[in-house]
């Protein structure tokens, strides 16, 4: 069978197999071009796990399989081309059983919420995020992301009431009985997360205790109360905007969620400033407005003021929309 046949062939059998009902399966191929906001994110998010980069190219013919459960998303994906070398080798039988071991695998819940018997479903794992130099002792054993003294840190969900929120860092030790690398955890966290706590931003003046989690929409496809943005008004965001997620809990997490970076930069008419008054929020500012000192004075200021365990970073980003990166200024 040529290589071209068996990705299609393995597509129509993995959808075939009973662990998939209510999970959707799909293929992408290399060079694909997506326009689905879904599909998108899953590219995006694959890409960060696999080559470190937030893009929506398709390197490789991918197959994903994602699913909800509890308004929780999970994602498996597997590259195409080692599959078809270990079929070349075993027929079908080396390769289905194995892959559908794996969503039988992540599909299962399970009512023990110990850590030594904690079955490694990826919709408990999600980021929080901390101030590497002043948590370092703590991270040595811990598994994460870094963007400069920021680290986005993998933790484990125990029990979440809405009211109350439990989690637990996830350490080497308890990751290694998981099968599953870093950036596999770190990847999937991140879109549970998102799920999770979805992305807000409201206006700098708009200072309430409580919001909507309706209100603050800004990312495409969500329903809600869309916050009104318009670039081409000098005077716009000269009071800032306030970035968070509709929880207010380790907020600042939502700038790195997929996607969330260019949005803003497509609302504000190009590049802007981002600084961190605490791990719970980002204020943001278009460029346009020479703000940066201001900035990163009021930061300093937050930071000196309120507990030093609310603190995510001193420093000021900003994010370049041709070059689509944060740079510290």
């Amino acid at each position: 069978m040529t290589y071209e046949a068996f990705k299609k062939e393995l597509y129509r059998n993995l959808r075939a197999q009973e662990v998939s009902k209510g999970k959707q399966v799909m293929l992408f191929e290399k060079g694909g071009v997506f326009t689905d906001e879904e599909q998108i994110t899953i590219i995006r998010l694959i890409n960060l796990a696999g080559y470190g980069r937030e893009d929506t190219v398709v390197r490789e013919d991918m197959l994903c399989v994602v699913w909800k459960n509890q308004g929780i998303v999970s994602m498996l994906h597997w590259s195409v081309r080692p599959i078809y070398e270990r079929f070349k080798k075993e027929g079908w039988q080396g390769v289905l059983p194995p892959m559908a071991a794996k969503m039988n695998q992540s599909g299962r819940r399970t009512d023990d919420a110990s850590v030594e018997n904690y079955v490694p479903e990826r919709e408990h794992l999600i980021i929080r995020p901390l101030h590497y130099p002043y948590d370092r002792e703590e991270l040595e054993d811990g598994i994460c992301w870094r963007f400069g003294d920021i680290a986005l840190v993998l933790y484990l969900l125990l029990h979440d009431s809405g009211e109350e929120f439990l989690t637990m860092k996830v350490n080497r030790d308890m990751a290694q009985k998981w099968d599953m690398t870093d950036e596999g955890m770190l990847t999937n966290a991140l879109l549970n997360t998102c799920a999770k706590m979805p992305p807000r931003l409201y206006y700098g003046t708009d200072i309430r205790f409580r919001y909507d989690k309706d209100y603050g929409v800004f990312m495409p496809g969500e329903k809600g109360k869309r916050i009104a943005i318009h670039p081409d008004n000098k005077r716009e965001g000269l009071r800032g905007y306030l970035l968070t997620t509709t929880r207010r809990l380790n907020g600042a997490v939502a700038l790195f969620y997929p996607g969330v970076k260019e949005r803003l930069a497509e609302l504000l008419g190009g590049d802007y400033y981002v600084g961190f008054t605490s791990i719970h929020e980002a204020v943001v500012y278009p460029a346009l407005h020479k703000v940066l000192p201001q900035m990163k004075a009021a930061i300093q200021r937050t930071n000196i003021m309120f507990d030093r365990r609310e603190m995510l970073t001193n420093r000021v980003y900003r994010y370049s929309s041709s070059r689509k990166e944060l740079i510290e200024v």
